[in-house]
């Protein structure tokens, strides 16, 4: 799926240039919507709604129906532990090693004890669970939002977390590594697995959000908060902080007249 180098050029430039987009667009501060695309993001919000109703929640309410909640928290455990060492790398990229070390310590003990990923036998150990990823990383190093963006069967995102997303597909270990084994639809079946395992957990929420008067309010709302909450680590700087933070900065600065 990834072999061979004639796109990989291109693709890494790509990167680059939208990363530096996206540090060059993001006049906001960090959490604030900013939806200069709202038009076309309504659009695309519509679309995914249409393609949800009509093909992923169907499928989704039957896997939900069929199989049993115990094997399904099962399936959700493996694919968990499955992005770990994606997790693991991003941990280090943002200079977290004491995380890094937690996330090593869950994988390992979740890969033997937990069967393969099976059970979280790392939370009776008291490891606890945190997820990264190369958006997150790409916040931790400075570079702004961007421009929200909903993606064409991806859902919400912003121009940052579109980049952090193609670094999630091609960056990841054990994607690459499946490749490398040249197993045919091996990484589709993960992605379908993980995508049916996402909206079945999601299933109860993902019906009211369309029960909002303005979904994609909602969705925008919901999406920035909760990147918030993973980029700070779960200890996000509550609204009033950033007021008294910019305040104080303001109150630093020489006055226009030199102070007189």
């Amino acid at each position: 799926m990834f072999k061979g180098t004639h796109f990989k050029a291109p693709l890494g430039a790509g990167l680059m240039l939208l990363t530096a987009a996206c540090a060059s667009t993001s006049g906001t501060k960090m959490g604030e919507i900013n939806d200069p695309l709202e038009g076309m993001n309504r659009a695309t919000f519509e679309f995914n709604r249409v393609v949800d109703r009509a093909l992923i929640r169907p499928i989704s309410a039957t896997y939900i129906a069929v199989v049993p909640e115990a094997p399904r928290q099962g399936v959700s455990n493996i694919m968990r532990n499955l992005r770990e060492p994606w997790v693991f790398v991003n941990d280090i990229l943002q200079f977290k090693f004491k995380r890094a070390g937690e996330t090593l310590g869950r994988f390992i003990v979740n890969s033997t004890v937990g069967l393969a990923g099976l059970f979280k036998a790392s939370d009776k150990m008291g490891i606890p669970y945190h997820r990264e990823d190369f958006g997150q990383t790409l916040a931790v190093w400075g570079v702004g939002d961007g421009p929200y963006l909903v993606l064409p069967f991806i859902g919400p995102s912003t121009g940052r977390d579109a980049v952090g997303f193609a670094g999630d597909v091609f960056g990841d270990p054990v994607t690459i590594g499946i490749d490398q084994m040249d197993e045919k639809g091996a990484n589709l079946t993960r992605t379908s697995i993980e995508v049916l395992d996402a909206r079945a957990r999601a299933h109860a929420l993902i019906d009211q959000l369309y029960k909002e008067d303005d979904p994609y309010v909602v969705a925008r709302s919901v999406y920035y908060q909760n990147r918030r909450f993973e980029i700070y680590d779960g200890n996000p700087p509550s609204v009033d902080d950033d007021l008294f933070d910019e305040l104080e900065a303001n109150e630093d600065a020489p006055d226009e007249d030199g102070g007189n």
